[in-house]
């Protein structure tokens, strides 16, 4: 199991609670996603409209309705930054600490 249920159920708490909030993509998710069979162009700041857990697979993730989109983006908190204002940052870094050293060890980095 990757994330600690308990502290992944009360990190999904907070972030509903929190919602809509402003996370940064990194410029190689904005690339990534550009270059998409159906592309999608984001900024570098986006808004979070709505969270939800994916399991392991996935873990948290983050619903970005980008403006001019039909569709909403559906992208883990793992790949996003939050302001380090918000009275949450630091159980976002934490759990995407915790997360990304899970992953490393699952594919043998």
């Amino acid at each position: 199991m990757l994330d600690k249920p308990e502290k992944t159920r009360e990190l999904m708490d907070i972030l509903d609670a929190a919602v809509p909030f402003e996370v940064a993509l990194m410029p190689g998710l904005i690339e990534h996603l550009a270059r998409e069979q159906n592309p999608v162009a984001v900024k570098s700041v986006e808004t979070v409209s709505k969270v939800s857990y994916f399991g392991d697979p996935g873990g948290i993730m983050c619903h970005i309705r980008p403006e001019d989109a039909e569709s909403a983006v559906v992208i883990s908190l793992t790949h996003l930054r939050v302001r380090r204002t918000l009275p949450f940052a630091a159980a976002v870094f934490d759990y995407q600490k915790h997360r990304l050293k899970k992953l490393k060890k699952q594919v043998g980095m």
